[in-house]
């Protein structure tokens, strides 16, 4: 359980690093103004997504795990799509927040 948590947090994480990465819809400045950064970001972002599909594969095999990975990723982008909608502030804290707490649960997931 505290493996899905944890993937899904970590997609969380993902969402909002793209969504960052975009420079338009970047909520800092720095982040605006450097390309290298901003694809940096996207990078990180699908290193991220990989690492949660990988983690899902430990749970099932690759063959169920794709489709779970793929509602998860959906589920998420949905949820982010719509914070970032409402409260565009809250977006970049709110992946942080779920980084955190996705780090927490794969931690505490290997520990247990």
């Amino acid at each position: 359980m505290l493996t899905a948590i944890s993937a899904t947090c970590l997609l969380y994480l993902s969402c909002a690093l793209l969504y960052q990465a975009d420079g338009r819809r970047a909520g800092y400045a720095s982040i605006k103004a450097s390309q290298n950064l901003r694809y940096g970001m996207r990078l990180t972002s699908i290193g991220i997504a990989l690492v949660a599909l990988l983690m899902l594969t430990s749970l099932q095999d690759l063959e169920r795990s794709i489709p779970i990975w793929l509602a998860a990723v959906s589920a998420v982008f949905v949820i982010g799509l719509f914070i970032a909608a409402q409260r565009p502030d809250w977006h970049a804290y709110s992946g942080l927040i779920a980084g955190a707490i996705g780090l927490l649960t794969l931690v505490a997931g290997v520990l247990i």
